[in-house]
């Protein structure tokens, strides 16, 4: 299994967004120009975000995005399911079927084994990732700093 590019652009993006002034929401100007990638990619990345309530828009002149929830409740795998939707690793096309039709109920019988076996997996992915909060990142990776430090990015761009 292998995430996308999109996932870590956007726990980048959340990264930013959990370090920006909390009085001021980040420009998408400034996100895509942090992550030096098109305005129309980073723009459907925050989409996704928006529609899975992790972010929240401003519209306006000093309009932007920030964080809508608190960073105990976003766990890496809500990102992970905003951006690449819910894990299926075993594609289950069919192949096991076809190549053991002759064998029917045992053909069957294992083709169930073996989706069994690939969901416990993606349960234990999910349940890991879901253990994971974005304020417990934060806290690990600013641990000698005291607190998670805070900017406007909108500066820095």
């Amino acid at each position: 299994m292998k995430l996308t590019n999109a996932t870590e652009q956007a726990l980048a993006i959340m990264a930013i967004l959990a370090t920006q002034d909390e009085d001021v929401p980040a420009s998408s100007q400034a996100i895509y120009q942090k992550l030096s990638v098109s305005q129309s990619y980073v723009k459907k990345l925050l989409r996704k975000l928006v529609v899975s309530k992790l972010i929240e828009g401003v519209s306006g002149n000093n309009g932007g995005f920030y964080i809508e929830r608190d960073l105990n409740e976003i766990s890496l795998l809500d990102i992970v399911e905003a951006i690449e939707g819910p894990l299926h690793s075993f594609p289950h096309i069919g192949v096991l079927e076809q190549a053991f039709f002759d064998f029917n109920e045992i053909a069957q019988n294992g083709n169930e084994k073996i989706t069994q076996v690939f969901t416990q997996a993606d349960l234990a992915w999910d349940e890991e990732l879901r253990k994971v909060t974005i304020q417990a990142v934060l806290t690990n990776v600013f641990e000698h700093y005291g607190e998670i430090p805070r900017k406007d990015w909108n500066q820095i761009v």
